[in-house]
């Protein structure tokens, strides 16, 4: 029988010939099936600048599916896809900020802070002024349920 060559992009098994292999990897068929592989591998932010610079494809719009589906010089993308990316981009954006802010944070839980100008200020209401450890004299919680 020989050795047989099987080609994960076509999902297909030939003879391991270097004609055959070469007359495969070369065919249309082939390229175009590896290219909407690597289409599903790609990342966000580049699939937005590509397509978002390629006019809408006619054919695909009108009837949901394109003869040059892999190799269309045109997108696929509607402009309500290409608006969602963009959102998933900036909130991904948005998370990475936030996490690094929380790292720069070193786990505080402190979720507002007290402007230095205030703390000078002496005819503040109590409810605005800065908590000192003094204001903390009266441990006893039990009575505070009673």
């Amino acid at each position: 029988m020989g050795r047989r060559y099987y080609c994960d992009y076509c999902d297909k098994t030939f003879i391991d010939d270097l004609d055959a292999r070469k007359k495969h990897l070369s065919s249309s068929h082939h390229i175009k099936l590896r290219k909407l592989h690597y289409e599903t591998c790609r990342d966000l932010r580049s699939i937005l600048t590509e397509e978002s610079a390629k006019l809408p494809c006619r054919r695909f719009m009108r009837t949901g599916s394109c003869q040059f589906t892999g190799n269309c010089k045109y997108t696929h993308y509607t402009p309500e896809e290409l608006w969602n990316i963009k959102q998933q981009i900036e909130y991904e954006e948005y998370e990475k900020r936030r996490a690094q802010l929380q790292e720069e944070n070193d786990g505080a839980d402190c979720f507002w802070s007290y402007p230095d100008v205030l703390e000078s200020r002496t005819d503040l209401p109590p409810s605005v002024r800065k908590f000192q450890p003094e204001h903390f004299v009266d441990d006893n919680f039990e009575e505070w349920g009673a």
